[in-house]
């Protein structure tokens, strides 16, 4: 599993018109475009500050809160990215800095990756013996380290390592 840690990441850039794209042509949630870090998609109630770096102005995020039922970050991204878009008070300053936020909590997207290296969430729920539409629920809540949406909307969950039982 070596070769799994060569793999490369989708940089800012080519995340910003995956995100934009697959937001076109699926008009979708983000987070069924895009896998986030668990221990974002667990605050409850997100402040500006919350992020290490983030880019975003306390105008911005308060614009966000004042247009969303609550300020968790897994409704942030329960969103679709035109409903951010179409925000009047956001500002495409602040749009953008939004998409550089979403960019650093994510999980990254892997480019020329092996995907004998992953599991496939049918692969997987046949695995753990559940039900797909929930073991979705649990990736998309990061339940899976290293599990992420692939270009073409597919979850895909790391194989353990040789010798590694675990699934997680």
């Amino acid at each position: 599993m070596e070769q799994a840690k060569q793999n490369k990441e989708m940089n800012y850039e080519q995340f910003r018109a995956h995100l934009k794209k697959a937001s076109r042509l699926r008009d979708v949630p983000l987070i069924k475009i895009v896998a986030f870090q668990e221990k974002y998609m667990k605050i409850e109630e997100m402040q500006f500050y919350d992020v290490d770096q983030n880019y975003m102005s306390v105008q911005a995020c308060s614009t966000l809160w004042m247009n969303l039922e609550d300020k968790s970050f897994r409704t942030l991204v329960s969103q679709p990215l035109q409903v951010y878009q179409k925000m009047t008070n956001l500002g495409r300053h602040s749009f953008e800095n939004m998409i550089r936020e979403l960019y650093d909590t994510a999980v990254p997207i892997l480019l020329d990756y092996n995907p004998a290296d992953y599991y496939t969430v049918e692969q997987l729920a046949e695995i753990l013996t559940t039900d797909e539409e929930k073991l979705i629920e649990q990736l998309e809540m990061g339940r899976f380290k290293g599990a992420f949406i692939n270009e073409e909307g597919r979850w895909l969950k790391p194989k353990p390592d040789i010798g590694n039982t675990e699934l997680r």
